[in-house]
C-alpha cells in the first residue's frame, strides 16, 4: 500500500503549467509540515514536495495561495536522474489525489 496523508501550509503561490500543447496541466509546489523536537521542544520543519496533475491542479491553483494551510492525501513517489554534471540525483515526492482546504472560507481567495 502506498499512501501518504499530510497537513501543510504553501511556501509560495502556486503557478499552473501546462504540456502537451496545453492538453494537460499540473502544479508542483511545497508544504512546510510542522514538528516538534521532543528534546527541547522547539517547533521545526519538513519541506515536502507535491505534484497534482489535471483538473486537481487547477482547483488548488485556483483557490489557494502562499501560507494557506491544506491536507493532502496521495502517493509517494521517487526517481532518479543523472544531472548536467553526471552525477546521480534522486528526488522524491508527493503525487496529489484528494486535498481538504483547512483554513476559513474569508481566508482562500
Amino acid at each position: 500500500m502506498n499512501t501518504v496523508s499530510i497537513i501543510g501550509r504553501l511556501t509560495r503561490d502556486l503557478e499552473l503549467k501546462s504540456f502537451n500543447e496545453g492538453k494537460g496541466s499540473y502544479t508542483r509546489f511545497t508544504l512546510a509540515i510542522n514538528r516538534v523536537q521532543h528534546k527541547d521542544m522547539q517547533a521545526e520543519a519538513d519541506f515536502i514536495n507535491i505534484v497534482a496533475w489535471s483538473g486537481l491542479a487547477e482547483t488548488l491553483c485556483k483557490h489557494l495561495k502562499k501560507g494557506n494551510q491544506i491536507a493532502i492525501t496521495g502517493r509517494l513517489s521517487s526517481s532518479s536522474y543523472v544531472d548536467k554534471d553526471g552525477n546521480k540525483r534522486y528526488s522524491t515526492e508527493v503525487v496529489a489525489e484528494d486535498f481538504k482546504f483547512l483554513d476559513n472560507k474569508q481566508q482562500i481567495v
